[in-house]
């Protein structure tokens, strides 16, 4: 079976990085998943371990994730990403499990999302990643 592949939000890795016990952090270890973020996941991120000067052991933080540009300026990303967001500053997740070809963006906001949209024009299934991992480890992988 090919490796499953996963567009991760900001509060995913986040969530990977303040508890070692959970979903995202499973996810997040686990080699038989490739990550996917873009540029601008990551630059919310280092904001937010910044921010909460979390004091993380490793200094490189986005080992084994694949990092994208998105190469959209903002006004263009807005433009056609927005009808699948409700907050227009989440479009870029979006553009990035787009251009990523994801099957799978994980996300603790479902509420930010259409997420039926998304399925429907996409075919990127949006979940958390707690129910995400009921479903890779229902594969038996």
């Amino acid at each position: 079976m090919d490796q499953i592949k996963v567009f991760l939000d900001s509060d995913v890795l986040i969530s990977a990085f303040l508890s070692k016990t959970g979903a995202s952090f499973a996810i997040l270890k686990n080699p038989k998943i490739t990550k996917v973020i873009s540029k601008t996941v990551k630059e919310e991120v280092l904001e937010v371990v910044t921010r909460l000067n979390l004091n993380l052991p490793n200094k490189d933080i986005f080992p084994d994730i694949k990092i994208i540009t998105l190469e959209l300026e903002k006004p263009r990303l807005s433009e056609t990403y927005f009808p699948y967001v409700l907050d227009e500053e989440d479009s870029h997740v979006v553009v990035g499990a787009h251009k990523a070809k994801v099957n799978f963006l994980l996300t603790h906001n479902l509420r930010h999302y259409h997420t039926v949209k998304i399925k429907n024009d996409f075919g990127i299934n949006v979940m958390k990643p707690g129910l995400f991992l009921q479903y890779f480890r229902s594969l038996g992988v």
